[in-house]
């Protein structure tokens, strides 16, 4: 996915946030060969490391974790889900889906079967997942789709104990919905975060009145 994390990183610094440029990329080849991207080095300390050492600085960060995140999703992609890696070598960002709800479903069937098997839930409740997940859902019609991070979290940023100063670790970006990747950093942490978070994104960007309903079914 390293063409498509170049791709997505430079569309963020080239937005103005603190991303990274890719210095290489090599493909794996054959044989003992591997693949490795080699990128720019960016200032700052992993949040998640800083916070250990001054957790006094959680109540300032979490807004301007926000933000960075609102910003970050003013950058419209072509498509939903994960991005073609192919076609982004020669720099096209173009998600695998043509809906949103497509991307959505396109491994809940196997996610679903695991947790079945492994008894996290039974088969009825497995049922009402996939039925919430219908096309017919009105919060799945997302008509455009934005850059979502999808691992947005306190290890994959930087700070100087004031902003944001490095955003890494992109190989899970997909195109797609603002509200999927809030929802799925508010898992990482206790829900008594979420507040500071959500004041500074809504700084940034306006609140869509279906929001609440959009972030509950996603963070599922």
């Amino acid at each position: 996915y390293f063409f498509a994390e170049t791709e997505a990183a430079k569309r963020a610094k080239e937005a103005g946030l603190p991303s990274y440029d890719t210095l290489a990329v090599h493909d794996f080849e054959s044989g003992d060969d591997f693949a490795f991207q080699v990128i720019e080095k960016l200032s700052g300390t992993a949040i998640k490391k800083w916070l250990e050492k001054y957790p006094d600085d959680e109540a300032k960060l979490l807004p301007q974790i926000g933000r960075m995140m609102a910003r970050l999703h003013q950058i419209e992609v072509d498509g939903f889900g994960a991005f073609d890696n192919q076609k982004a070598k020669s720099g096209e960002l173009v998600g695998l889906h043509s809906t949103f709800g497509e991307a959505v479903r396109a491994g809940l069937p196997f996610n679903l079967d695991v947790l079945t098997k492994e008894n996290v839930l039974t088969a009825e409740q497995a049922q009402d997942v996939t039925t919430l997940f219908d096309d017919t859902d009105t919060l799945l019609d997302v008509p455009q789709a934005v850059l979502v991070h999808n691992d947005f979290a306190d290890w994959n940023l930087l700070t100087d104990g004031e902003d944001v100063t490095g955003i890494l670790d992109w190989d899970e970006c997909v195109g797609g919905d603002p509200a999927s990747d809030i929802a799925c950093w508010s898992t990482f942490f206790d829900p008594e975060r979420l507040k500071g978070f959500l004041d500074g994104y809504w700084q940034v960007a306006e609140k869509p009145a279906d929001f609440d309903e959009r972030f509950e079914l996603l963070r599922l």
